[in-house]
Parts: structure tokens; sequence; C-alpha cells
């Protein structure tokens, strides 16, 4: 395939879904060719013996195709970097197979601050049907043959370093979600130029008025145990099953403790970002110094554990 491409990896919880629904747009010089289904059905869930990196070549080309002139056609999914309640220990694989399917691409990797991240990943876990409790999660526990959380998936500088040797420093472009938030539309522009998208000009009104979604973490004891009878990806076969297909009584619960009083009450409790500022201290800075001597594009971690 000779047509430039953008692929965007995640890191997941690194503002990957606000890029796909307000950035990765025509009127931006984005073209998406591919979605998470799409990522699946042809990245991340074929077996090794029968991937075909053909599959996805022709699917690329062919929307590529139908591009507007100068836009940059772009695959964003954040499972190309792994699945992180099981490790990601399959993340250099899909970086293999990216390099079969699009050798010339363009790499964006979008990170966030570990201490910040953790307790997001873990939110999202229960989001997915997850019941253990939050130290116990980031631990990693798992039996011999079975793969669980691993937080050394966040020390960046690896995966980083393997794209890098990949496709060339040059074309791997890292955003931190922290420089975002700082000045969303400055990042997003040093960003498209760094890529070679010549036609951004400014972000849409509606890109910059965003609330961030999800559960505060006071809920997550509470969301813990309403998943242990209500199914969900992590937990398929409840105890009981109430509701299990519109997961109704996690998201009561969690209208309920988004609201007055126990909003109020509550609002201060951060059990898990306290537990991983305890537990994660020091363990992510030499990667993080990695990180930042390797980058092709200068980063600002003073914010990183």
């Amino acid at each position: 395939m000779t047509s430039p491409v953008l692929i965007h990896i995640g890191y997941h919880k690194t503002a990957t879904s606000w890029m796909q629904q307000f950035l990765f747009h025509p009127e931006n010089g984005y073209f998406p060719v591919a979605d998470h289904a799409d990522v699946h059905r042809h990245v991340t869930s074929p077996h090794g013996l029968w991937f075909d990196p053909d599959d996805m070549r022709r699917l690329i080309a062919e929307r590529s195709a139908a591009a507007p002139p100068g836009t940059l056609p772009v695959v964003s999914s954040e499972i190309l970097s792994g699945n992180p309640h099981y490790g990601a220990h399959e993340s250099d694989v899909y970086a293999e197979r990216l390099k079969r399917i699009a050798p010339e691409a363009k790499i964006l990797i979008s990170i966030r601050a570990q201490m910040r991240v953790l307790p997001s990943i873990y939110m999202q876990y229960l989001l997915r049907g997850g019941t253990l409790p939050h130290d116990r999660y980031l631990e990693g526990e798992a039996e011999v043959g079975y793969l669980a959380f691993s937080p050394d998936h966040f020390a960046y500088d690896r995966l980083v370093a393997l794209y890098q040797s990949l496709f060339g420093a040059e074309n791997v472009y890292i955003q931190t979600q922290e420089a975002l938030k700082a000045d969303m539309d400055g990042a997003v522009r040093a960003m498209a130029a760094a890529v070679g998208n010549t036609m951004f000009r400014a972000l849409p009104e509606r890109a910059v008025k965003v609330r961030a979604p999800g559960y505060p973490e006071y809920a997550a004891p509470f969301l813990r145990r309403v998943n242990h009878v209500q199914a969900g990806p992590m937990n398929v076969n409840p105890m009981i099953g109430i509701a299990a297909d519109s997961r109704f009584l996690y998201r009561a619960t969690g209208f309920a403790l988004r609201r007055p009083p126990l909003s109020l009450l509550l609002k201060n409790n951060r059990p898990v970002s306290d537990y991983v500022k305890r537990r994660f201290k020091g363990h992510f800075t030499q990667s993080n110094a990695r990180l930042a001597e390797i980058s092709a594009n200068p980063l600002d971690l003073s914010a990183y554990g």
C-alpha cells in the first residue's frame, strides 16, 4: 500500500474517544478509513496462524480512495495498544502486524500520566463488569498460564521504542493528554503538522466543550458490588444477572452517586488514586525519563510519576 495513512494506537483512557468523535473528521483534514470493528476483525482478532495483512491493507486502500483531496486517511483504535485488563501482552504483536499492513504509516501514540491513567483504567474495568477491588486488580494477580492487569503496560518507553524501530522515530508522534488539556487547539495543531495534515485550521466549537464521561472514584465500591449481580464483559455469568442486557442497575447506581446528597458527602473520597500514589510512587520514573529522551517531539512529562 503506497497511500499515506495515520494509525492511532491509543493508549486507552488518553482522550482516544474524543479524537475519534471530534478530531478525526474531514473538516479537520482527517478521513477515517477503519473503526474498532474493522481493527478487531482484521488486525487484533485473527490468530497468528491465520492473520493475513492483505485483508486490512485492501480495506484501507479501498476506503482511502474515497477520501476528499488533501485529507489524511486515519485508523484510530485504542485496542491496537493491547487490552490493559489482561496486561496488553499482545501489543508488540499488533505493532508487527501494522508494519506488515502499512509499512509507510505515520504512528500516533497518545499517553497520560500514570498516576491518573491507572485509576481511570480501573474505573473502565468496573464499567466492563469487573468485580475485583482496586488493590487486587492493580496488583495483577494471575495464576500460571493466565494473564491479568500489569502496570508495566504503562511504561510507555518500551512500546514507543518498538514503533520507532519499525516505522522510524521521525514517523512516531507522542501526544500527551496533559498537553491537550492545557492547550487543546495548539496541541492538535502541532500534531497535525507533525503527521502531515496540511488541511487543519482550527477545532470546531463543539470539540472544545466536552464533559468527561464516567463515574467518580468514590462510586467504585458500590459499582463493583453491583457487578456481582449484573453481567458485563468481565463477568459474563454473575450470581443473579439482574437486567443483564441493559446494565440498568449499574447505570442507576452511578446516576444516584453523582448527585446530591451522596456526591456532596463523598466528593473528596478518591480511594483508587490514593492507592495508586502510594503503591506506584517512583515505579515509572526511569521509563518516563527514557521516553523523554527518545521521543522525536518535545514532551512535558512533569506531571508523570
